[in-house]
């Protein structure tokens, strides 16, 4: 197949930048062997959406903040599972539940289920990798909204939604604060049938090695079998589990 031309030309003048942090246009033109006025062109676009800035004083071009994040969503969605998944089966077969990794993307702000465990061969949780999870209703939005000052954690409510999947969802944003203030000082998040009727889950975030959040792992079992367990001994486990996944990430 054969490869679309404006593609080629947009990696081409990215490549540059691997060795050289500015550029101006005629440099760029000559190096990459494009028109200046197709150059410009692909510039204006990549600087409207955050991919190139272009210094105002020596008119230069640099990688844009968009490239940045783009770069460490990639590499943490790549080394986040792979660190992740022995703590998640470990979690799976201590609370024989079953396990799921989430991670936040943060330009959409929304959460990608990139992983699950089951303790069963047959299990009540359909795993849906790569689709986005509920942030307001589950145990992996929750501590992700919580760690958010509180402007941006309105906005994503806003952007994303407060669906009610079932009669427990919570849908009033007073109510919602209220429970990620106790999100906060407890280090983790319950759904309790907030997403799934006769199903309950709690997680913890997972934190990058600035501190940051990146995500969230939580176990889900039906509502009988949470019952059962003590909630401070499960969130040991999980919160044990996520400190362990931070740690491989790097955070002391």
């Amino acid at each position: 197949m054969k490869p679309a031309t404006t593609v080629v030309k947009v990696c081409r003048i990215l490549d540059q930048f691997r060795d050289r942090s500015a550029f101006g246009l005629t440099d760029l033109a000559r190096r990459t062997q494009l028109l200046p006025s197709d150059v410009h062109r692909i510039l204006t676009s990549l600087k409207t959406d955050g991919y190139i800035s272009q210094d105002p004083e020596t008119r230069q071009y640099r990688l844009g903040l968009a490239v940045m994040r783009l770069g460490l969503a990639a590499f943490q969605r790549s080394v986040l599972p792979e660190k992740a998944r022995p703590e998640l089966v470990r979690l799976s077969q201590e609370t024989e539940a079953t396990t799921h990794l989430g991670v936040l993307d943060e330009r959409e702000l929304e959460v990608v289920l990139v992983d699950q465990v089951d303790v069963l061969p047959k299990n009540t949780f359909r795993p849906h990798l790569g689709a986005s999870e509920r942030l307001h209703c589950t145990a992996l939005g929750k501590p992700i909204l919580a760690s958010m000052n509180r402007h941006l954690m309105l906005y994503a409510l806003e952007k994303r939604g407060l669906a009610k999947s079932t009669r427990h969802t919570i849908t009033d944003v007073a109510t919602l604060e209220r429970q990620f203030q106790q999100v906060r000082q407890q280090g983790y998040a319950v759904d309790r049938e907030e997403c799934t009727e006769g199903l309950c889950c709690l997680g913890c975030p997972v934190r990058d090695y600035t501190g940051a959040v990146v995500g969230a792992i939580s176990v889900s079992m039906p509502t009988a079998q949470f019952l059962i367990w003590e909630e401070s001994h499960l969130a040991a486990c999980v919160k044990a589990a996520g400190a362990a996944v931070s740690s491989s990430l790097g955070v002391y």
